[in-house]
């Protein structure tokens, strides 16, 4: 009979499932955050040259070259554009990661060579995600 007592109800083991569950999402959600932010910088130093990146500074990028929100709002496989950019036109021709080798010598001069970490694009995805989310408020 004394093992009785040392078996957890099973209500006492699903509160703590919760607290674990609850922990593990808080710390994911600050982790996405800090990605989202990691992004929103590399978005600042490399994708404003060309692209509106945020919201509240509207005069930046070129003109002709859509904002990080248009693309959101009006292109249903964002997430896939976000994730693939560096390969689509016009990106690779100042796009490259380091460790990739020297610069091709018939790529344009005329733009500053943008290099990236592999991991920076999961970054950038996060903070379009988070665009994404404050855009739905």
């Amino acid at each position: 009979m004394q093992t009785e007592h040392r078996i957890p109800s099973i209500a006492a083991a699903a509160a703590a499932a919760g607290v674990v569950l609850l922990f593990s999402t808080a710390d994911a959600a600050a982790a996405q955050d800090g990605l989202a932010e990691k992004g929103r910088q590399i978005s600042e130093v490399h994708c404003s040259r060309c692209h509106v990146v945020d919201p509240d500074n509207r005069m930046a990028g070129i003109s002709s070259t859509p904002s990080f929100m248009i693309l959101i709002k009006a292109l249903d496989d964002w997430r896939d554009r976000f994730a693939t950019f560096h390969a689509r036109l016009p990106h690779p021709a100042h796009v490259r990661f380091e460790g990739d080798g020297p610069r091709p010598i018939d790529l344009p001069a005329t733009t500053k060579e943008v290099v990236l970490k592999v991991e920076d694009i999961e970054a950038i995805v996060a903070y379009a995600e988070a665009l994404a989310n404050d855009m739905k408020e």
